[in-house]
């Protein structure tokens, strides 16, 4: 009975934490719903051949522009996921994204490909991530992949010249 009372609170405490986590979530997701949805089709419904790919890769996340722990959750463009990559013949860019829609990148909206040691949810070391940066909207962007394969990183990092 001594102990009980303290696990009890440990308890408590803890479902509260997890209340606060899920507030935030939504939180950040109803500030980010000015964010328009990211398109889904694939290069063929684009009009565009695939020029490379596909190749397997994590899908981290999503961030703001140059601030690697401000994930974007509208839209679940912050859920990490198993993916698949392709690039198009124009540089467009399509993300398949295990158990979440897809993700497109127009060439149009690409600003740079990069690398990161690591932003929200992964970090690697490095230049351990291939990172595009893109435009939603009005809004400058961050996604995150860690390819399987380091000689699909380079492959796909040799793109920037494209961009």
């Amino acid at each position: 009975m001594d102990r009980l009372v303290p696990v009890l609170l440990l308890v408590l405490v803890f479902v509260l934490l997890l209340g606060l986590m899920v507030l935030g979530w939504r939180g950040r997701r109803r500030s980010q719903q000015h964010l328009p949805p990211p398109d889904s089709r694939d290069l063929a419904a684009l009009g565009e051949q695939r020029a490379a790919g596909p190749f397997d890769a994590v899908y981290v996340d999503t961030v703001l522009a140059e601030q690697p722990l401000e994930r974007i959750v509208a839209h679940g463009l912050g859920q990490r996921a198993t993916a698949s990559v392709e690039v198009g013949e124009q540089g467009t860019w399509h993300i398949r994204r295990q158990g979440l829609a897809p993700l497109t990148v127009p060439s149009s909206a690409l600003a740079e490909i990069t690398t990161s040691p690591g932003m929200a949810g992964k970090f690697v070391g490095g230049d351990g991530l291939l990172v595009l940066r893109w435009r939603l909207g009005d809004q400058l962007l961050d996604t995150g992949l860690r390819l399987a394969r380091r000689a699909d990183h380079d492959l796909l990092l040799s793109r920037k010249e494209h961009a």
